[in-house]
């Protein structure tokens, strides 16, 4: 090999060996500016995400619940309203606290008439919630309105995300059934 292709051969391996050394730079700069948008985008993700699955556990309570009413079991059975928090309760999953359920059951005369927004709730000075929920399960062919209502915790994420809708650190979730009891006897 002739004296010029060496110092080529040479020059070119302390040119790649410097490319690379730099690219490693670059790739190590860019990881660093982007992993903590990664990663608050993860923990984002992961707080929507068992915040969705919470908000779907209270919506099958609910569901499971209204059909307790729809068959009449609640009103012959004579289920007081706690009586019906605690099976409402039961059909969580126990990750979920009970002291956090509200239940709220109305009846309409109509459907126009049913009201199915988040309710406003009112608080004391201690900032507890103080509003009068109704548990009116009407009798066979009533139209009836039960929400179940769920006080979720939620902690704000990296770069100020936060899901919470009754100030800091509390979701509210409601899951609500809409129904004309079944002529039951």
């Amino acid at each position: 090999m002739s004296v010029g292709g060496k110092f080529l051969r040479l020059y070119w391996s302390r040119r790649m060996a410097r490319v690379i050394g730099e690219e490693r730079a670059a790739v190590l700069l860019e990881f660093a500016l982007l992993a903590p948008i990664f990663m608050a985008l993860l923990v984002a993700c992961a707080v929507m995400g068992i915040t969705a699955f919470a908000q779907q556990c209270v919506q099958t309570a609910a569901e499971t619940m209204s059909r307790q009413v729809l068959t009449g079991q609640v009103q012959m059975g004579g289920m007081t309203q706690a009586a019906f928090k605690q099976k409402t309760c039961a059909a969580l999953p126990s990750f979920m606290d009970c002291s956090r359920v509200i239940i709220d059951m109305q009846r309409a005369d109509d459907f126009n008439s049913v009201d199915t927004s988040l309710p406003v709730l009112v608080y004391d000075s201690n900032g507890n919630i103080i509003n009068t929920w109704s548990f009116t399960p009407g009798t066979a062919g009533d139209i009836v309105i039960l929400r179940v209502l769920y006080i979720w915790p939620v902690s704000t994420g990296p770069l100020g995300f936060d899901i919470s809708n009754m100030g800091p650190g509390q979701r509210l979730l409601m899951g609500t059934m809409v129904f004309k009891s079944e002529p039951y006897s």
